[in-house]
């Protein structure tokens, strides 16, 4: 039941993604239709613990995201939520990096990324250039969050598309035993 439920929020999500999409672009067009074959990145809904495909000019990637929680932080008010991040070198030479991977609330507003995120997460991600077929890099992206706020989605931004994870269900904090929703 609960993977009918998450497919119906995805299959709806992806009607409006382009709406909130964080590329920037104005969506609207004028009344002739367009004969560019794409006029900016393309957006595609996709689901935590699954690879999908990420691309460039001249390079394809796949991304997972999984892991989605939120780690102590210490004394501080603002929340810090983290997601592990493993990227596979298809072609080319891709670069990826946390400045790719942006969280938000439901409404669409985006969390402050964690520039140096060492000694909160274990094994945060660093800009790597994937040179070699099959080149793996792993890490953990890092954003603080408002005290009471909550994650609408989480994108991973390419030059030639965008990959949206609808968050459906909040992560657990880590002294907690009960879950949020």
């Amino acid at each position: 039941m609960r993977r009918v439920v998450v497919a119906a929020v995805i299959a709806t999500a992806t009607v409006t993604l382009s709406a909130c999409s964080s590329s920037g672009e104005d969506s609207s067009r004028s009344g002739a239709p367009s004969t560019d074959a794409q006029a900016g990145p393309l957006v595609s809904s996709q689901q935590f613990d699954r690879p999908f495909p990420v691309s460039g000019e001249d390079w394809d990637a796949t991304v997972t995201l999984s892991g989605l929680r939120f780690v102590p932080s210490g004394p501080a008010s603002d929340r810090v939520v983290a997601v592990d991040v493993r990227a596979v070198q298809a072609s080319g030479e891709p670069t990826i990096g946390p400045g790719d991977i942006t969280a938000f609330d439901p409404s669409g507003s985006p969390f402050e990324r964690i520039e140096n995120p060492a000694g909160t997460v274990d094994d945060p991600l660093v800009d790597t250039v994937m040179s070699a077929p099959g080149q793996e890099i792993r890490g953990t992206v890092a954003w603080t969050m408002p005290d009471g706020g909550r994650i609408g989605r989480i994108e991973v931004a390419a030059p030639q598309n965008i990959g949206s994870v609808i968050v459906t269900r909040q992560p657990d904090a880590p002294t907690s035993t009960d879950a949020a929703t």
